[in-house]
């Protein structure tokens, strides 16, 4: 279960990634990309909201979030840049013995993309 973490922890993961991560994001070459993502809170919780009634009505009771890295198609004047999407998921009952449940992708409901990134890429 996720859990708030202080500002300066938050500051210290984000500078962690990017000190050890951005050469993998930029495929050590010379553009940069973001790191930083944005939505709305009124996005975010008209989305949980669908997400919430719609698994209702498949008779989901404890749906969840995985929010997942993805890269765009780069084009002749741009990079392939970064971008984050929200996908739906459900608990099913698993076939691994040591774990009563798995929390899996629910496919019957679309993901969510459409934010913007900070540019240019800043630290926290």
């Amino acid at each position: 279960m996720g859990r708030k973490i202080t500002v300066v922890k938050a500051k210290k993961l984000q500078k962690k990634w990017w000190d050890t991560r951005l050469i993998v994001t930029t495929n050590g070459g010379e553009h940069e990309d973001t790191c930083q993502f944005f939505y709305t809170v009124e996005e975010l919780l008209t989305y949980l909201e669908e997400v919430k009634t719609k698994s209702i009505q498949q008779g989901i009771d404890n749906p969840g979030i995985n929010i997942w890295f993805g890269a765009y198609d780069a084009t002749e004047t741009e990079p392939s840049l970064a971008t984050v999407f929200l996908a739906p998921t459900k608990r099913v009952k698993s076939d691994d013995p040591d774990k009563e449940y798995e929390d899996v992708a629910n496919d019957e409901i679309e993901p969510f993309n459409g934010t913007t990134g900070l540019w240019p890429p800043g630290e926290y």
